[in-house]
C-alpha cells in the first residue's frame, strides 16, 4: 500500500541520516595554498596552510546517535504499517465474504419467492379473487426484497473495492528501485 511504501521510503532516509552522521564524525583535512605579498621587501612569497581538526569536545556522537534513534522510530512505524495492513486486508476479505453471502441470500429463493408471490397477487387481483391491499403488500415485499439485493451487490462491490485498493501494489517511480 502507498502507507508501506511511504514507511519504507522513511527507512531508507533514515539509513542515510545515519551514513551521513557517522562521516561527519571524521574530521576535515583542509590544505590551503595562496600567494602572499609582502610589504617590506615587496616580495611575493607561497603561503601553504595545513588544518586539522580536533574534535576534543564535539566528535559527533550524539548526532550519530540521534540518527540512530530516527533510524529505530522509522523501522518501528515500518513494521507498524506492515501489521495495520496485513490487518485492514484480513478485514476486508472478511467484509467481501460475508457481503458475498448477503448477497447471494437476498438474491437468491428469496427475490424468487417475492417475484413469484407479486406475481399471483397481480393475476389474483386481475381477476378479483385478492383486494388491492394483498397486491400492494406482495408488491411493497417485492421492491423491499430487491432493495435488500441491491443493497447488499453495492456492500459487496464496495468491499471489493476496498480489498482491491488494499492488495494492489503502489506504483514505482523510475530511477527509484535501489
Amino acid at each position: 500500500t502507498l502507507a508501506l511504501v511511504a514507511a519504507q521510503a522513511d527507512v531508507r532516509t533514515a539509513d542515510a541520516q545515519v551514513r551521513v552522521a557517522r562521516s561527519l564524525r571524521v574530521p576535515d583535512l583542509t590544505v590551503s595554498a595562496f600567494a602572499r605579498r609582502l610589504a617590506a621587501t615587496n616580495d611575493t612569497a607561497a603561503v601553504v596552510g595545513l588544518s586539522i581538526p580536533l574534535p576534543f569536545f564535539n566528535n559527533g556522537s550524539a548526532f550519530v546517535a540521534q540518527s540512530q534513534a530516527e533510524q529505530t522510530q522509522a523501522q518501528a512505524l515500518r513494521s507498524l504499517a506492515i501489521v495495520d495492513t496485513r490487518q485492514q486486508i484480513a478485514s476486508a476479505q472478511t467484509e467481501v465474504a460475508n457481503a458475498a453471502a448477503t448477497a447471494r441470500a437476498a438474491g437468491g429463493p428469496g427475490l424468487a419467492a417475492a417475484q413469484e408471490a407479486a406475481r399471483i397477487a397481480r393475476i389474483g387481483w386481475t381477476q378479483g379473487k385478492f383486494d388491492q391491499i394483498a397486491l400492494l403488500d406482495a408488491e411493497r415485499t417485492l421492491s423491499q426484497t430487491r432493495q435488500t439485493y441491491v443493497d447488499a451487490l453495492a456492500a459487496y462491490h464496495d468491499a471489493q473495492a476496498r480489498l482491491d485498493r488494499l492488495t494492489t501494489p503502489a506504483p514505482t517511480i523510475s530511477g527509484d528501485e535501489r
